[in-house]
């Protein structure tokens, strides 16, 4: 009793240095939500007076059509953002970590992962340009290729057309986040005994069943964070759809942080933009706290079963 008395003595000091933190947490972040949603039930152009309206915003923005296909467009999102990434980042992580840790050596591991972690180290606003250079519809790389290929027929507007275009978002979306989770479960495999894989070796698993039954659930936790990571980036998408197509062609793009800064700036409407961003904090935070509750009673259920 004692030492636990000394050990909870010693880390009650730990939290002089987490207050800062909190404290600028506190006021950047609840301070600027709460201002935000009193904006919320203003109606206000972002200039000279405002008036009171209450939830009419909130109203408004519920009956409109263009509200509700975003949030169809960032449902869609979470298929390339985070689903797609999270499988093919697994995939490539095991299979640099049989290809390289087992024959090649772990000196050519920090290569492979500089290469697929690439897109999420150059900045959106170029990666996007070099996006639009090679899908663009008079003379991009892609139709071009197509063209010496022999496949003309397969060139397209890419951008131009919205059932195309929500293709090359969700193409953009997928490259520039696979990255990322590959990292995630490149580290994750650093804590898996070697010898485990050696002895499934011996006993004739191949690859897929090693995927399947050892190297898979050991990466749960990682896999874990990775699809709640990229699920809430998805539902509050905003770069990539921005630099690449600015939510059109015909709102075919648009996510809701994009309608949302339309309707910041573009219509002059502050508060109802500020509805649609209190809309999306409260959907993740729900979404987030809703998680956060299934953990917990997991959590629970696995200890009270040990």
């Amino acid at each position: 009793m004692a030492l636990r008395g000394q050990v909870a003595q010693r880390q009650r000091g730990y939290g002089w240095f987490l207050y800062p933190g909190v404290a600028v947490l506190v006021l950047f972040f609840f301070g600027m939500f709460f201002w935000n949603v009193g904006i919320s039930l203003l109606k206000w152009p972002g200039y000279g007076p405002a008036k009171w309206v209450g939830f009419d915003n909130f109203r408004i923005i519920f009956e409109n059509k263009d509200f509700w296909e975003s949030w169809s467009h960032a449902a869609f999102y979470v298929i390339p953002f985070s689903l797609l990434p999270t499988a093919l980042g697994l995939v490539l992580a095991v299979a640099t970590y049989d290809a390289f840790v087992g024959r090649f050596g772990s000196k050519l591991v920090p290569v492979a992962r500089s290469g697929f972690f690439l897109p999420q180290i150059v900045p959106i606003a170029v990666s996007g340009m070099i996006w639009m250079w090679m899908l663009d519809g008079s003379g991009g790389a892609l139709n071009s290729l197509l063209d010496g290929l022999g496949l003309g027929s397969l060139t397209q507007e890419w951008l131009r057309e919205p059932d195309t275009a929500l293709l090359a978002v969700s193409a953009f979306m997928l490259w520039l986040q696979t990255g990322f989770a590959y990292v995630v479960f490149l580290a994750g495999l650093s804590r898996l005994d070697p010898s485990i894989l050696e002895a499934s070796q011996l006993d004739g698993a191949n690859w897929t069943q090693r995927l399947r039954w050892i190297t898979g659930p050991s990466l749960r936790p990682e896999a874990f964070v990775v699809l709640l990571f990229l699920t809430v980036g998805a539902l509050k998408v905003f770069a990539p759809v921005f630099y690449l197509t600015g939510g059109g062609p015909y709102s075919s793009t648009t996510s809701p942080a994009t309608f949302a800064i339309d309707s910041f700036f573009g219509g002059a409407s502050v508060g109802i933009g500020s509805a649609l961003v209190t809309t999306l904090a409260l959907i993740i935070g729900g979404l987030l706290a809703i998680t956060f509750l299934i953990v917990r009673l997991r959590a629970r259920v696995v200890k009270r079963d040990a």
